[in-house]
């Protein structure tokens, strides 16, 4: 069945264009993604569906048999009724239909022998059977114990809840509803990721059809197979995954480019003739029919791919072999009770460290006792060292709005030249005129460059981040991801976006409501890990590592090479600097003897860095 047809679509507002030409249908079981840079229209296209927006030209045809659901809170039509009540309405008709039968049954208690009467009840329990009516409540309790609301919630009043429950609420209800088209705008917002797992498997699997405006590419490459881009004031479609979005999208810019190519240099013939003849009087009515051809000519604008990567190349320490970080029996939370106890793991300096977990499990909580902004309740976080620590501010309450791009960077760091202002600005793809820009007229986009150029240029040993992808479009995305997976140095990050997570995350501490699990590697590995492992005994049911255990001298070998390591490297230090002394690189025999010296202990490192990899890969089954 076709649900909706749009074509040659338009928006203005205030006579400014927004977009137009935006074409597409949607079908039965359709599972379409609307993506976009923020303030392409992509919610406005939605509102349009609606009808809460009128249409500026082109048409927009709705199937009159088709039902629509929009997720809203406006779904709960009385918040001062419980949970439970509140889901109920989807099934008003089948209660009242439930009522009937009762009142049929009672009828045919009175007079069993009536044939009309167990006609009537017969055909009525058919009805209600199909229509679900024995399973209904348990539906629903499936339904609201997937987002996360417990049994002792569904008797509370929908108006105690805060307003992220509220639109799990509405969520909830909408799914129960099951229209033939379901419009979600930004359905991961206010949820966690067990429940974004487990919504990806119902709508891939949901009879109806999904439209969606998402940033999240994870729930993209999971539920969706076609994809609406809004780009320069049009649209334009593409089939398949996200990965075949990003592959056709390169394929249709160079086929795009040459057309342009080609329609430019046919211009460029047709104006050289024109100024070559206009004032020729035996040729100018040609020149003249030339100038009416160009204009008649349908103009292919210049194709654009913002695919631009940020070049990321401030000078890093190398990153260390050794724990530079480690959480001892931690207890976490705010008063006397902990939200939670017996914390442990490790962090080594390439390590990219993603916390994640349900709302409400201690996620930012244990971000700021490893950010020492919060003490821990007991237990300890032992560092190597201090260290410089580099804060991504997503708010970007550390930018001056009265401020241009250049003032910003150049009052930070005075010694800078204007060419190396505009050298580090380059690299986050500020370029010319950009830099007299007042930062309060920047795009979100692109103060989140701004913020992470200026980040960047401090040069920290460890980057602490809450959240950092929250609200950014695809594109905004991609350069987060471009720069953190640039940075060589170590990382903890809170996130719930698993495309994210995947990219970058070296080690994962997921932290539940009773415990908190360390796994080495990303969020596809720990997930299938998590499918695999078996249920803890209560005994163990405290930190788990989610590896096969590892033999207790393996750790104790690699320790030692780690220490043996390190000795090395201070003694090839400690030569270094004797080398430099004025009476040693004077002297033939001493520098020669230093150097040989270096050499040797280069190459016991080298030596013990292959055992101590080796090492590693047995520990945690796997390559190094």
């Amino acid at each position: 069945m076709n649900i909706l047809t749009v074509s040659k679509l338009k928006k203005e507002f205030a006579g400014e264009r927004l977009f137009e030409g935006v074409s597409f249908d949607i079908n039965d079981k359709d599972k379409i993604a609307i993506i976009g840079k923020n303030g392409t229209g992509k919610s406005t296209l939605l509102h349009m569906i609606r009808g809460d927006l009128p249409i500026d030209g082109g048409e927009l045809h709705i199937n009159n048999k088709a039902t629509i659901g929009y997720l809203s809170q406006d779904v709960i039509t009385d918040q001062g009724r419980t949970l439970f009540a509140t889901m109920l309405d989807v099934f008003a008709d089948l209660i009242d239909l439930e009522r009937h039968l009762a009142s049929l049954a009672d009828d045919l208690a009175a007079d069993p022998h009536d044939d009309d009467l167990m006609r009537r009840y017969a055909e009525a329990e058919h009805r209600f059977d199909i229509r679900g009516g024995y399973t209904y409540p348990t539906e629903i309790r499936m339904i609201l114990d997937k987002f996360g609301f417990a049994e002792s919630d569904h008797d509370r009043m929908v108006n105690t809840f805060s307003g992220g429950e509220k639109t799990r609420i509405a969520f909830a209800k909408l799914l129960l509803m099951k229209p033939d088209l379901l419009m979600l705008d930004e359905p991961t917002n206010h949820l966690d990721i067990a429940i974004i797992d487990w919504l990806e498997d119902y709508l891939t699997k949901y009879d109806g059809a999904v439209l969606m405006v998402t940033h999240d590419k994870y729930f993209i490459s999971k539920v969706c197979r076609k994809i609406i881009e809004l780009d320069h004031a049009t649209s334009h479609v593409y089939h398949g995954t996200f990965d075949m979005y990003e592959e056709e999208k390169i394929k249709r810019y160079e086929l795009l480019l040459k057309r342009y190519n080609r329609q430019q240099k046919e211009i460029a013939h047709l104006q050289s003739f024109i100024d070559r003849f206009r004032y020729n009087a035996k040729r100018a009515s040609l020149a003249k029919d030339r100038a009416k051809k160009i204009e008649r000519i349908d103009k292919i604008e210049k194709p654009t791919l913002s695919k631009k990567r940020v070049v990321l190349d401030f000078q890093s320490k190398r990153p260390t072999r050794e724990i530079i970080l480690e959480a001892k029996n931690l207890a976490i939370g705010y008063g006397k009770t902990p939200l939670l106890s017996d914390i442990n793991f490790t962090m080594r300096g390439f390590d990219k460290l993603a916390i994640i977990g349900p709302n409400g499990t201690g996620k930012t909580t244990l971000l700021k006792v490893l950010e020492r902004k919060l003490n821990a309740l007991s237990g300890k976080i032992e560092f190597l060292r201090e260290y410089r620590i580099g804060y991504f501010d997503q708010n970007q309450e550390t930018l001056h709005f009265d401020k241009t791009i250049y003032q910003e960077i150049h009052d930070l760091h005075p010694l800078f030249t204007n060419y190396d202002v505009r050298s580090v600005a380059a690299r986050f793809l500020f370029f010319g005129d950009d830099l007299d820009k007042p930062i309060h007229i920047l795009s979100g986009g692109e103060k989140v460059r701004l913020v992470l150029l200026l980040l960047m240029l401090e040069q920290p040993d460890l980057l602490v981040l809450d959240e950092p992808t929250n609200h950014l479009d695809i594109e905004t995305k991609d350069i987060v991801e471009d720069v953190l997976d640039q940075f060589s140095g170590p990382v903890i990050f809170v996130s719930h976006d698993r495309y994210f997570i995947n990219k970058l995350a070296t080690k994962i501490v997921h932290l539940s409501d009773d415990r908190a699990t360390i796994f080495d590697g990303d969020y596809d590995a720990f997930k299938e890990q998590q499918k695999k492992s078996s249920q803890t005994t209560k005994e163990n049911d405290r930190t788990v590592a989610a590896q096969d255990p590892v033999q207790p001298d393996l750790e104790r070998q690699a320790r030692d090479l780690e220490r043996d390591i390190h000795q090395l490297e201070q003694q090839i230090a400690t030569l270094r600097k004797q080398s430099f002394e004025e009476d040693v690189y004077q002297d033939y025999h001493q520098i020669t003897a230093i150097n040989r010296n270096i050499e040797a202990l280069e190459q016991s490192i080298q030596e013990r860095e292959r055992a101590y990899y080796d090492l590693l890969a047995k520990i945690e089954g796997k390559e190094v």
